[in-house]
């Protein structure tokens, strides 16, 4: 019994070791519930020192203390269903962007991510990849109340196709079809909703960290067809760079609590972004790492 505890002991002193000067982030930032990823001492060291083995090179002039945060708890805020902001929540200091907008309306980031997309854009352009656009970046909670029960509202009046791929079309035929009725219930609206639009006081837009892309191939749609661009290729292969993650990819749903949206990305910084790339985490399973 005594060699055992010995073992555990030296098993915490080592990952603690191991993590520290890694992030803490207070208990209003975070959910008591981030999805526990299993990895060897070694391993997790590899993972969280990632970024300083990494070479950054840029063709366009890039000023790297904007996108370098010393893993600052500021820009790895954990926004999803478990975790809100309140309603009076905004950022401490909004940047109007300079990159191009869909449809050249005006919006806004927290001033170091703006900054940091700014780069990101003018290195893509670089690259011969001009066809982006922001189309969704800051967002307040009352923007996104109204946003929610719009989406909620319209999956209530009529069963969509998403409904169905959603539930099955054997819960459907079951509940509603084989009564006659061609609209959802208002709980199975919410649920369907939720699945890829976030409550108001639940969306990482209210943080100013996050921006949804569009191409003018995309019909002013968010759809998947995002994965065939030409800025989906270049931003799953150099976002990181310039600190930013793809926030829900495919297979992560469980972990995230929402869809694949390959549009959607979040700045964390360079270095956590580093990390997160090359070992193909979600920011809940990286900060799971980093609280062991």
């Amino acid at each position: 019994m005594r060699k055992n505890k010995l073992k555990l002991l030296l098993f915490l002193l080592c990952v603690c070791f191991l993590l520290e000067g890694c992030i803490n982030l207070s208990e209003e930032e975070t959910t008591n519930e981030l999805p526990p990823v299993i990895m060897e001492p070694s391993e997790i060291e590899r993972v969280l020192q990632c970024y300083l083995n990494t070479q950054y090179t840029y063709q366009t002039d890039v000023d790297q203390s904007v996108l370098t945060t010393d893993l600052s708890t500021q820009y790895l805020l954990l926004m999803n269903k478990k975790q809100t902001l309140g309603a009076d929540y905004v950022p401490k200091s909004l940047s109007p962007l300079t990159c191009r907008t869909h449809y050249d309306e005006e919006l806004e980031l927290e001033s170091r991510a703006a900054e940091a997309l700014h780069m990101m854009c003018r290195e893509m352009e670089a690259d011969g990849v001009s066809d982006l656009m922001v189309t969704s970046a800051y967002r307040s909670y009352e923007y996104q109340r109204l946003t929610y029960n719009y989406y909620v509202q319209r999956e209530h009046e009529q069963i969509s196709v998403d409904a169905i791929n959603y539930f099955g079309e054997d819960y459907i035929r079951a509940t509603y079809w084989s009564r006659g009725q061609n609209n959802l219930s208002r709980e199975d609206a919410e649920k369907l909703v939720q699945s890829y639009s976030a409550k108001p006081g639940q969306s990482e837009h209210q943080t100013g960290l996050c921006v949804d892309f569009i191409t003018t191939t995309m019909d002013d749609k968010l759809t998947e067809a995002f994965e065939q661009t030409e800025a989906f290729a270049w931003l799953s292969e150099n976002a990181y760079r310039f600190g930013f993650i793809l926030r829900y990819p495919k297979g992560k749903e469980d972990v995230t609590g929402y869809t694949y949206e390959p549009w959607h990305y979040r700045f964390v910084g360079r270095e956590a972004a580093t990390n997160i790339h090359f070992a193909e985490l979600t920011l809940e399973e990286y900060l799971s790492i980093c609280r062991v």
